[in-house]
């Protein structure tokens, strides 16, 4: 089984056309004409001038790595973020400002996100006294993947912000990699930022989840709730179950959501999520197996990590349990299987040099 979403999801217009506006406009800036960016993807001009169309992401990829393949400037994804206005987000964003509280703008942001994009799994949860948005993969981004994820974040710390308006609620950016040469040109228009954290997180306190929205407003929330709602129907009644299951396995503290609690976020009855993976020829026990490995295989990327330690953070609080369903998996041990296939950057973090797919 592989981590990778479905070819069908991949091609399917999934990402607001204003995303994409924006990208181009700041290779523009720079003195790119919109024909030469346009010139090696698969994307027609027209689809440009729909307001309310979608890129699939295949032309979202090919879209950002032709930016930076003319622009040369591989801090796009921060600046992307950080001139990411909320109402860019459409209706996604104007429910988020009409919501009473921060807490509900995140609640808001948790149900409805898939909304904003499926290349990212975005997982809310409260730890050590912060409200955390732990962003996760869905799709193998390749090349622009670090550049994809700074655009993320950011884009969720943009929101989040002008949610609180004139407050600073202590916003901290965490990236799994070491800081990169970019980010000095962008330091003073960030947050705090933490690197080589082995997650990629936005993070405020959460004592200001009780924060009132200036902007609030019950008839407008209702009424965007209520369109988000049937947009949201379309895409769960295509989306697969079992690549939701699989955004939802996210390890905190060394522990993964059961099978209730998988059921209950994506609001259904265990039983209904056991029958579905089932009719999808899959299982909710192989798919925490498929998890622990993907977790497992990202860590070991971070040479600073004993395996005791990555044993810890996937679930084994035993390391020979650990070595022998890693053996199940690989074939071999998880010490050989690092120092064959792990290799160092000299400019990057390290990067493992295997497929995603469990044997």
């Amino acid at each position: 089984m592989f981590v990778a979403m479905r070819y069908d999801d991949l091609a399917r217009p999934s990402v607001p056309i204003a995303y994409g506006l924006l990208s181009m406009q700041v290779a523009m800036e720079r003195g790119i004409s919109r024909e030469r960016i346009l010139e090696a993807t698969e994307i027609e001009p027209e689809v440009l001038r729909q307001p309310n169309g979608r890129l699939t992401l295949f032309q979202w990829g090919d879209l950002i790595r032709r930016t930076i393949e003319l622009t040369r400037d591989y801090g796009l994804g921060y600046e992307f973020g950080a001139r990411n206005n909320i109402t860019a987000h459409g209706l996604f964003g104007y429910g988020m400002l009409s919501q009473s509280t921060v807490a509900d703008a995140v609640r808001f942001a948790q149900k409805y996100s898939l909304l904003t994009t499926l290349a990212f799994g975005i997982h809310y949860f409260v730890e050590d006294g912060y409200q955390v948005l732990e962003v996760r993969d869905r799709i193998p981004y390749g090349t622009v993947r670090q550049i994809s994820i700074d655009m993320c974040v950011a884009s969720w710390w943009r929101m989040l912000a002008q949610c609180f308006g004139p407050l600073n609620p202590e916003f901290e950016l965490w990236f799994e990699w070491p800081q990169p040469d970019y980010y000095l040109r962008y330091r003073e228009r960030l947050p705090p930022t933490r690197f080589g954290t082995g997650v990629n997180r936005l993070r405020f306190p959460a004592k200001y989840l009780c924060c009132p929205i200036n902007t609030a407003n019950v008839a407008t929330a209702s009424m965007v709730t209520e369109q988000c709602e049937r947009e949201l129907a379309v895409i769960l009644q295509s989306e697969n179950i079992v690549e939701r299951v699989r955004a939802a396995l996210i390890c905190e503290k060394g522990n993964y959501p059961d099978l209730e609690a998988v059921a209950e976020r994506l609001y259904m009855s265990s039983r209904t999520l056991k029958r579905r993976l089932r009719e999808n020829r899959s299982s909710f026990h192989g798919l925490l197996a498929e998890a622990r490995y993907r977790d497992c295989i990202r860590l070991m990327a971070d040479p600073t990590l004993r395996m005791d330690e990555i044993a810890c953070r996937v679930g084994y609080s035993d390391p020979a349990n650990f070595t022998r369903a890693f053996r199940r998996w690989m074939g071999t041990t998880p010490s050989e299987f690092r120092q064959q296939f792990v290799i160092p950057r000299k400019s990057g973090p390290a990067r493992v040099a295997v497929s995603t797919a469990i044997p």
